[in-house]
């Protein structure tokens, strides 16, 4: 029988067939019922869905952590993340004393909180939490960069990425979760410290705090669990407790604070003068009013450059029930066109509508300052709590306004009034009541982060804390002899203070964690 000659395509069809390599791999798997490597995980996640007061969490097992770092490789490698990511860390805890010394290691990722902060306080909503799951979820798409949720988020979970300009954090695995495939963290573990529980929603309660050094549970109400039968000194702490780091120093937000508050300053000082002088008296008025909205345009617009995805800042009033960014945002969006609307009404001389153009611009102004005061004190940070934050801030436009005012009107050959130069004491005393007593904190016998807070300042950071004093001395002392060149050092000044407030501040974080490379 007459054999037909093959062809080259018949040549190559045979010896594909004969590369059988890919082709035993695939018939492997699709006659195994279940993965190849579910005999070292499936014990560690659970084969049912968590029920309508049920979530899913991460349980570690301390007493087996090594502290090896496969998770962080794994999570690394699986996610695809850039070379100074990460969304699981691995940090150290140290205890007892010289003759009993113990040492931890605690691996962490996101918390999956019950009660999430970063959610609360995302000014896109770019964040969700899964009804059925608990699983808190980062929506890429919806978020700006404006990285709100670090300072937020007590346990430095979320981290930024500067190529993508986002922020992006730990998902738990849930696309792996939900196909019965074991969290990446969970899977690599060689002993197996890591997995995955169903708890209940309240688990928080259980303890104010999920390890030593970790933030009160009851700000976010983490729900993770970490077990062990040993028994751990009293005095576990993190083993970086006491080192001294500056934080990032955001300068974008260091520029626009300061001069936000000082355009808000300019039109108090204008409000002042309208009711101490006489009606019409208005010649230092328009300068000033263009002085303010001019320091208002800059802050604002050198704001922006702190925004990883600054297209997207439109999206900013979606978080306004519950986002104090989101109504900074919004209010200083629309602080500029009212300034501009009562820079016209002074320009045409229509004195019915200037003085309640002038108290609107002011009042929406301050009501700007407290949600600038309220977006860091929100954080929870000691160092920058509630009252703190209202005398640095609320100092600041009282200065910065009162500085330039005195200025502007010496420049128009002016006199100052008494109640400008009491505008400028009372903002000097709120500032120096604060800032001076924070650094007598240095001298505390018990560490603190007040401590801490002070050490950075006296420590790393004095060469920004003499500037600051600096400047704000020399600026009093040539406010009498050249009060345009004092105003400038006064306001360079208050600049430097702003910076101090970042560089100063202890970020809460789990313990023993490196700082973010990208924020360092």
């Amino acid at each position: 029988m007459h054999t037909p000659s093959t062809n080259l395509i018949d040549k190559l069809l045979t010896e594909q067939h004969t590369l059988t390599a890919v082709e035993t791999f695939s018939k492997q798997h699709d006659q195994a019922a279940i993965p190849a490597q579910a005999q070292y995980y499936r014990d560690l996640i659970p084969l049912s869905k968590p029920n309508k007061d049920e979530q899913f969490a991460f349980e570690v097992d301390l007493d087996i952590c090594t502290g090896c770092k496969a998770c962080v490789v794994a999570c690394h490698s699986l996610n695809g993340l850039d070379k100074d990511e990460s969304w699981r860390d691995v940090g150290v805890i140290t205890g007892g004393h010289s003759e009993n010394a113990f040492q931890q290691t605690v691996t962490t990722a996101c918390h999956h909180c019950a009660d999430p902060a970063c959610m609360n306080g995302c000014p896109t909503l770019a964040y969700e939490k899964d009804e059925q799951t608990g699983i808190v979820r980062h929506l890429d798409d919806q978020c700006i960069g404006c990285q709100y949720c670090i300072l937020k988020c007590p346990y430095d979970v979320p981290k930024y990425n500067a190529k993508l300009g986002i922020v992006r954090k730990c998902d738990m695995c849930h696309g792996r979760l939900k196909e019965g495939e074991a969290p990446a963290c969970v899977q690599s573990c060689p002993n197996g410290a890591i997995s995955i529980k169903i708890v209940d929603k309240n688990i928080h309660e259980q303890a104010p705090h999920m390890i030593a050094g970790a933030y009160n549970s009851q700000y976010t109400k983490p729900t993770t669990t970490f077990r062990s039968k040993k028994t751990r000194p009293e005095n576990m702490a993190p083993i970086d407790e006491q080192s001294l780091m500056p934080e990032h120093g955001h300068l974008p937000l260091v520029w626009m604070l300061t001069f936000t508050q000082v355009a808000v300053g300019v039109f108090t000082a204008m409000c002042i003068l309208d009711i101490i002088r006489e009606p019409g008296n208005n010649a230092a008025q328009l300068p000033l009013a263009i002085v303010g909205l001019g320091f208002a345009c800059i802050g604002l617009g050198v704001g922006f450059l702190h925004l990883g995805s600054p297209l997207g800042a439109w999206r900013a009033f979606l978080g306004l029930k519950k986002s104090w960014l989101s109504r900074e945002i919004v209010t200083f969006g629309v602080w500029p066109p009212l300034a501009m609307a009562t820079i016209a009404i002074l320009w045409f001389g229509i004195d019915d509508l200037l003085t309640p153009a002038r108290s609107a611009c002011c009042v929406l102004g301050l009501l700007g300052v407290f949600t600038s005061v309220m977006v860091y004190a929100d954080t929870k940070r000691e160092f920058w709590r509630l009252g703190h934050t209202i005398a640095r801030f609320y100092g600041t436009t009282l200065i910065g306004g009162s500085v330039l005012t005195i200025a502007t009107l010496t420049f128009f050959k002016q006199d100052t009034p008494t109640q400008i130069l009491g505008m400028l004491g009372i903002g000097l005393l709120l500032k120096t009541s604060i800032e001076i007593p924070s650094l007598l904190s240095a001298r505390d016998s018990k560490w603190s982060s007040a401590k801490k807070s002070a050490l950075l300042q006296t420590g790393p950071l004095r060469r920004d804390l003499i500037c600051r004093w600096s400047l704000l001395l020399l600026g009093l002392s040539l406010m009498i002899i050249a009060p345009i060149v004092g105003a400038i050092a006064i306001l360079t000044s208050e600049w430097y203070a702003r910076k101090l407030f970042f560089r100063a501040v202890v970020a809460h974080k789990m313990p023993g964690q490196l700082p973010n490379p990208a924020h360092s």
